[in-house]
């Protein structure tokens, strides 16, 4: 079942849920799969344009109660790389609580439209969060799983 939220309505709860971050108001619980680290040998590749493309995956799970609602959001980035040229894909679902699988398949019909303006408010709370983290703030917690697990 598709959400049926608009992404110009998420990117407003967003910015209210960066802002209620800011002032130490939300707990976050973080999940993250990526391939980034991993050395380019054992990463996928696949052959586009008559290139060879090594392909990178990163899934973050965002997880919060906000307004007396809990919220589960999850973005996906793939991203290609052949020498100089990277081209990278987003996409973002609002799947239920019970679906906290990193595959795009199982996470598909819950994808949300979005835009660029998303995207960018996505990338504003990741850094928010990645920042506070550092700085061993209790409101956020990390956790990192094995992309081959």
């Amino acid at each position: 079942m598709k959400p049926t939220i608009k992404p110009t309505s998420l990117a407003i709860t967003l910015d209210e849920m960066i802002n209620e971050t800011k002032r130490g108001r939300l707990d976050w619980r973080l999940e993250l799969q990526s391939t980034d680290e991993l050395d380019d040998s054992v990463k996928h590749r696949i052959t586009e344009d008559e290139k060879e493309w090594i392909v990178d995956e990163c899934f973050i799970s965002f997880n919060c109660k906000f307004r007396g609602k809990d919220y589960l959001m999850i973005t996906y980035e793939h991203i290609k790389r052949h020498k100089d040229l990277v081209r990278s894909d987003n996409l973002i679902f609002l799947p239920p609580l019970d679906v906290r699988y990193f595959d795009v398949g199982i996470l598909s019909p819950y994808i949300i439209d979005a835009d660029a303006v998303l995207l960018d408010r996505f990338h504003q709370l990741w850094m928010l969060l990645i920042e506070l983290q550092k700085k061993q703030d209790a409101h956020v917690s990390i956790k990192v799983f094995d992309p081959f697990e």
